[in-house]
């Protein structure tokens, strides 16, 4: 991890110098030139944006682009992390208890408390691979799992730094509000989102709670489309998802935020705004219809309240450089599921 930081910095240095930028940087504290020499201006609230945190099965280990992720948010220093699920390896029956709490021990060693001791805190996503809700017979599959996740994050909720709203069924689904920001999580670790779940989340939405000066993100590990080659099937994405869509438009939601598809792009489905994030460690996919599998990524979100517009910026986790929105396919079909266009990663909220 130093070494990379090291890296960063230096590149961060030499391209400031080369482009007599370092007393301009210097001088503005909000903003920081990266490697690829763009001044990235700081928003008022600044959000960092990952998924896909795991290894294979069991594994209590992760992969160095997790590393030099956690370094990257070192150094872009946001307010709070959201992360859209799969912080763990789990998901296969045959774990046992002391492997997933190894699991959760890894995961609170070498990602939650090194951002926790930075005063960054976390709002977590339950996915596929940390606390499934699949069922069968009417009974979770991976109980174990789910019972292991709601012991670790119970124990964690007082130490994130959040303000709760809705915590009844945490860290399942809840609802919180940070200052310019309301988020709702939902259990969109399988695909089902069931009736009371959609009833639950109308309610979250409507809630006296959230502000109009709030920037409204709904977050699920499932996506509500197809966006990578291999999870275009069904299981992958979430079921009936177009009446979800007009829920979440009717109640004015900004962005609906997903992971599992291992693939970073900023979409918009019917008018509703999504963003998939790409992985943050193993597994990174190819787009639909495109040869070039995606870079391991995380995205920064910067919100800016007195013109309500927000910013996205996505790294690559190979090259610390923001990823061109023009490298990316205009569309994303699929025979199955609904397209996806691309959308513009500068937005106005709230409206």
């Amino acid at each position: 991890m130093q070494t990379s930081r090291r890296l960063f910095l230096k590149l961060l240095a030499t391209t400031a110098i080369s482009r007599g930028l370092l007393n301009a940087v210097q001088a503005a504290p909000h903003q920081k030139t990266f490697a690829s020499g763009d001044a990235l201006e700081r928003g008022d609230h600044r959000f960092a944006l990952i998924s896909d945190l795991n290894g294979p099965y069991g594994s209590t280990l992760y992969s160095p682009t997790v590393a030099r992720g956690l370094d990257l948010i070192s150094e872009l220093q946001p307010d709070l992390v959201l992360c859209a699920g799969d912080m763990v390896a789990g998901q296969k029956i045959s774990l046992t208890d002391s492997q997933l709490e190894a699991m959760w021990s890894s995961f609170q060693s070498t990602i939650l408390n090194p951002l926790l001791q930075q005063g960054i805190g976390m709002i977590p996503t339950m996915g596929n691979h940390d606390a499934s809700s699949q069922k069968g017979a009417s009974q979770y599959v991976f109980a174990r799992e789910r019972h292991q996740a709601e012991r670790f994050w119970e124990r964690q909720k007082s130490r994130l730094g959040l303000e709760f709203i809705d915590a009844k069924q945490y860290p399942f689904q809840f609802s919180v509000q940070q200052p310019g920001l309301f988020v709702v999580v939902i259990d969109a670790s399988s695909a089902k989102v069931d009736r009371a779940q959609r009833q639950w989340l109308e309610q979250a939405l409507a809630s006296e709670s959230r502000s109009s000066d709030d920037c409204c993100v709904v977050m699920g590990h499932l996506p509500l489309t197809a966006i990578s080659q291999g999870r275009d099937r069904a299981g992958e994405c979430i079921e009936d998802a177009m009446h979800l869509t007009d829920l979440m438009q009717r109640h004015r939601v900004d962005l609906y935020l997903s992971g599992h598809h291992h693939a970073w792009y900023p979409g918009e489905l019917k008018g509703q705004r999504l963003l998939s994030l790409g992985a943050m460690g193993n597994g990174p996919r190819r787009l639909l219809g495109t040869q070039r599998t995606s870079d391991p990524s995380l995205t920064l979100l910067d919100l800016f309240p007195a013109t309500k517009t927000v910013l996205e910026t996505t790294f690559s986790l190979k090259t610390l450089e923001p990823i061109s929105l023009n490298s990316l396919p205009k569309q994303l079909s699929s025979k199955s599921f609904p397209t996806l266009d691309r959308r513009e990663t500068s937005w106005s909220y709230g409206s």
